[in-house]
C-alpha cells in the first residue's frame, strides 16, 4: 500500500471521487494509474473515434507527468487495454507521433483486448512506468 507521502495528486476529482492515487513514487519510479480519455467535465474525450481518445490519454499522461517534474522521456514501459485491439493499432500513429515530438525512445508496452473498461464509453486505457529524475 501507498503512504501518503508518496502519493502526487494529479486530478483531485477524479482521484478523490475514485479513492485512487493517479501516480505514486517509490524508489526512483513513478507508477501511474490507467488514464482513460476522460475530459475536464468528467466525460470521456472522442466518444466512438480511438485516434481522439488516444490523444486525450497522452495530454493526460504528459499533465501527470509534469506534475511529477517528468515527461514522455521518463517513461519506460506502458501497458494499454482496449476495447478494440485491432482499432488501437491502427490507431498508434497518434501515441508514435507523442513520443517523438518529446524525442522520447518508445517504451517497453504491452497492449490487452478486455471486454469493457470502467467508464462505459472508453475505448483506451493505459498505465504507465517511469524513472523518477535525480532529485524529484
Amino acid at each position: 500500500m501507498a503512504r501518503w507521502d508518496q502519493v502526487v495528486r494529479v486530478n483531485r476529482e477524479i482521484e478523490e471521487r475514485f479513492n485512487l492515487s493517479a501516480a505514486v513514487r517509490s524508489n526512483g519510479t513513478l507508477y501511474l494509474s490507467g488514464l482513460t480519455a476522460l475530459g475536464e467535465d468528467m466525460l470521456v474525450v472522442g466518444r466512438g473515434d480511438m485516434e481522439a481518445q488516444i490523444r486525450q490519454v497522452y495530454l493526460r499522461l504528459e499533465r501527470a507527468l509534469a506534475a511529477c517534474g517528468c515527461s514522455l522521456v521518463n517513461v519506460v514501459s506502458e501497458t494499454a487495454y482496449t476495447t478494440d485491439i485491432e482499432w488501437l493499432g491502427r490507431a498508434a500513429h497518434v501515441r508514435d507521433g507523442f513520443y517523438r515530438r518529446a524525442g522520447a525512445a518508445p517504451p517497453a508496452a504491452t497492449a490487452v483486448e478486455v471486454r469493457r473498461l470502467f467508464f462505459h464509453e472508453a475505448m483506451v486505457e493505459l498505465t504507465a512506468i517511469a524513472e523518477l529524475p535525480p532529485g524529484t
